[in-house]
């Protein structure tokens, strides 16, 4: 596959602010990945780490969609949830994690071993989890090293904190891409508004990185300049559903336009389009075709034809 989605698969629970909840939902960071890249190419490993109760949770989803099973990994009777509570400003608290704690989540996130003979084609890889020393980093350098794959990476919930300032630092001067919102990024490196933040994220050491501003859109940023891309205005007949996952949404997308040699514009363009299909129903959109894969090529088109922002 040439490219990978990873990081923790769980079912979702959402707690609205009134303290009302869903059923548990479809979701988890592969499963958003996968469709934020799946407009763009049919080549992706969608990579968990599940319980045994996997198919009967996510079919017919994923058969329909003829999702490479490859990548799944099981290593538990059940698939996990959480909880993402759900606040008035539209943002969410990480809630809590299935019968337990965050900490007992890391059982269920990469690790190197999951990857052994899946990466030999592999172009660009996507995931989140902490900053060293997590687990995931012991091998996917070497792996990088081995097979010439660039990194994306977003900071999940438990580490964006201003004590993970510094080993995120650390972890952006060795990767390709990173990706952060701008509240998690602003509490990360203590930076008082959006302006100082954009202007901190572009010294910050990848080649690429992604500033999510929520409804409004993106910022994409690269070699010290910064483009603000809106997001993707509504067609007729298209509603905002539930805008869950569209963070991972976007910046797998981004992952994959970026390696593909798309210029940060086009890149933020084609990030965005990935949100629009992901918040248009509750859960993973239901089917991804050529058909799909055609309206994307041709709106990113249209967006990047009539784009004219100078950079910040």
């Amino acid at each position: 596959m040439e490219y990978v989605a990873t990081g923790l698969n769980m079912l979702d629970v959402l707690e609205m602010p009134d303290g009302s909840t869903t059923k548990p939902q479809l979701g988890g960071i592969p499963m958003y990945g996968y469709c934020g890249m799946r407009p763009w190419s049919e080549s992706i490993l969608f990579s968990a780490r599940v319980g045994k109760d996997f198919f009967s949770l996510y079919n017919p989803w994923f058969e329909n969609n003829k999702i490479n099973p490859s990548g799944l990994n099981f290593v538990s009777e059940v698939t996990p949830y959480s909880i993402l509570k759900y606040l008035d400003d539209g943002n969410y608290d990480v809630g809590r994690f299935f019968e337990g704690s965050w900490d007992d989540s890391d059982f269920w996130r990469p690790k190197p071993e999951d990857f052994i003979g899946k990466l030999e084609n592999t172009k660009g890889f996507y995931l989140t989890s902490g900053p060293p020393p997590e687990e995931i980093w012991n091998g996917l350098f070497d792996y990088r090293k081995k097979y010439g794959f660039k990194i994306m990476w977003e900071p999940n919930g438990r580490h964006t904190f201003p004590e993970d300032r510094e080993a995120t630092i650390n972890l952006c001067k060795m990767i390709d891409m990173a990706s952060f919102n701008i509240v998690e990024g602003s509490r990360i490196f203590g930076t008082e508004n959006e302006e100082d933040l954009i202007e901190f994220l572009k010294n910050l050491g990848p080649e690429l990185v992604l500033l999510r501003a929520g409804e409004r859109g993106l910022y994409s940023i690269s070699e010290g300049k910064a483009w603000f891309i809106p997001s993707t205005p509504l067609e007729d007949g298209v509603e905002v559903v539930d805008v869950t996952g569209c963070g991972n949404a976007a910046t797998a997308a981004a992952c994959l336009a970026w390696t593909e040699g798309n210029n940060p514009v086009m890149t933020g363009i084609m990030a965005n389009i990935s949100a629009y299909y992901n918040f248009q129903q509750v859960g993973p959109r239901p089917i991804f075709d050529d058909e799909l894969m055609q309206h994307a090529e041709s709106l990113a088109k249209e967006l990047y034809s009539s784009y004219t922002s100078k950079p910040v």
